[in-house]
């Protein structure tokens, strides 16, 4: 897993063939689907954008995206990293910041594909994020804050939003840092009503809960909770809370 700053320009394309799988390959996706949502009824085989191509050169990331579906990302994490057919994604992260310095995660619910997992805000591309052939990658990312917290970025709330980290993981992550202009009470205040007119409205919330951590207490909080956390959310913490606060 490799960390490093985001670079100055990023251009995500969508490329207009679909990912061809060979057909073995895709009867065996079928299978383990139709014998996961046994299982987990609510899941649905949505459209998802998977990775064919990737180039930096100096401060320029390309990225070129083909159309696949949410089986084919549930089956291959059971695959090597280096698998052919593995897929791999572009997902932007959010991680909020409130004014007095706590971390925002969030637990995610029963109902997601990795219930009880800590993770920050995020979210794979959508048809509502491409314009032409382009993506906008910031678009994905509000989206993902109103949908799991209800923070549009653009409003009061938000005092910055700042491109940090592009990791390296089974997926590419674009990291940015959401700093709040309100602070830990008035975000907990905020998310219980958010969360209560979601559920007036039938719609279960993407987390369970939502956990602040104190910046100072960070290395305590990671020694001592015992959830299952995203694989690069300790190592993203650790070097915001470096950055920021020392």
């Amino acid at each position: 897993m490799l960390i490093n700053p985001i670079p100055e320009i990023i251009q995500v394309t969508i490329d207009s063939e679909e990912i061809n799988l060979p057909f073995t390959f895709q009867e065996v996706i079928n299978g383990y689907w139709e014998s996961l949502i046994k299982q987990k009824p609510y899941l649905t085989r949505g459209v998802i954008y998977s990775v064919s191509h990737m180039s930096l050169v100096d401060a320029e990331l390309k990225v070129t995206l083909q159309k696949t579906d949410y089986a084919h990302f549930l089956y291959s994490k059971q695959l090597s990293t280096n698998h052919i057919y593995k897929y791999r994604g572009i997902v932007a992260n959010g991680v909020l910041l409130t004014k007095d310095g706590y971390f925002v995660i969030g637990e995610m619910n029963t109902h997601t594909s990795t219930p009880g997992r800590l993770q920050f805000i995020a979210g794979g591309i959508e048809e509502s994020d491409i314009h032409g052939d382009v993506v906008h990658i910031i678009e994905s990312l509000s989206r993902e804050s109103q949908e799991e917290m209800g923070i549009d970025l653009n409003s009061n709330m938000v005092s910055r939003v700042t491109p940090k980290y592009i990791v390296h993981w089974q997926s590419i992550a674009l990291v940015y840092l959401i700093e709040l202009a309100i602070d830990s009470h008035e975000l907990k205040l905020h998310y219980d009503r958010f969360e209560n007119r979601l559920l007036s409205n039938s719609i279960i919330p993407e987390f369970s809960s939502i956990v602040f951590v104190r910046a100072e207490r960070l290395s305590q909080f990671l020694k001592n909770d015992q959830r299952t956390k995203l694989d690069f959310l300790p190592k993203v913490l650790e070097q915001l809370s470096s950055e920021i606060f020392q």
